[in-house]
């Protein structure tokens, strides 16, 4: 273990975390029930052990075992960290492909009176967007959802990788920033995903629509402006 930069605490901890992982798989998968009763068995002949000796012996054999399948973890039959979190991993990595400078403001819009029409439409335009893209995120960013992984954060921060735990410290500091956001969360924070999903529906609907009448509006502006010349 001298070549570890765990303790052995901190690998059989991990162990544990790995044994209640699998057993979510244990009556379906025959790895996930034949890696369960091994690494219980193990922990189990560790902490009742009488020898000293040959408890570090062990802790050592079992130790190497779980960092092995640690290191394996793609193929083993758990969540892994941050796969609950995919969903909005990929829409902002469309933010990152197309270059977009967005991010989410969580404020409530209050447009300014103008004259023109054109800045009217543009201002509308630019707003219901950005309101779209939060809204998205934050369908997806949510406390349940991080739960599992704020998990992986708060007990084995030591087995994440650098990356892992730099997003989910951010993800959970845009989680702490939802008490103004835009969303009304008491109300879609209910026992059905269907309406939770008809909620945000109906307000993205509600945006995309105010952007077509904020058109309709231009348009009838510049049949006006037109006709008077």
């Amino acid at each position: 273990m001298a070549s570890s930069k765990h303790s052995e605490e901190e690998i059989l901890k991990l162990g544990k975390k790995l044994i209640q992982e699998l057993k979510l798989e244990y009556s379906v998968n025959t790895l996930a029930r034949w890696l369960v009763h091994y690494l219980a068995e193990l922990i189990d002949n560790i902490e009742n052990c009488k020898s000293p000796k040959r408890k570090k012996q062990l802790q050592k054999e079992c130790c190497e075992l779980i960092l092995k399948l640690w290191s394996n973890k793609e193929f083993l039959p758990i969540t892994k960290p941050l796969q609950s979190l995919q969903p909005i991993l990929e829409i902002l990595e469309v933010f990152k492909e197309r270059d977009y400078l967005i991010s989410p403001r969580w404020l409530e819009y209050r447009p300014l009176p103008r004259d023109n029409a054109w800045a009217n439409f543009i201002d509308v335009v630019k707003n219901n967007t950005e309101n779209i893209f939060n809204k998205s995120i934050e369908l997806h960013l949510n406390s349940d959802l991080m739960f599992k992984d704020e998990q992986w954060l708060n007990e084995h921060k030591e087995f994440l990788t650098k990356t892992e735990r730099e997003l989910l410290t951010q993800l959970d500091t845009m989680i702490a920033m939802k008490g103004s956001s835009s969303i009304d969360f008491d109300k879609v924070k209910t026992s059905s995903i269907e309406e939770r999903f008809n909620h945000i529906f109906d307000d993205l609907e509600e945006l995309i629509e105010g952007q077509k009448k904020e058109l309709l509006r231009l348009k009838e502006s510049v049949r006006q402006t037109l006709s008077k010349n």
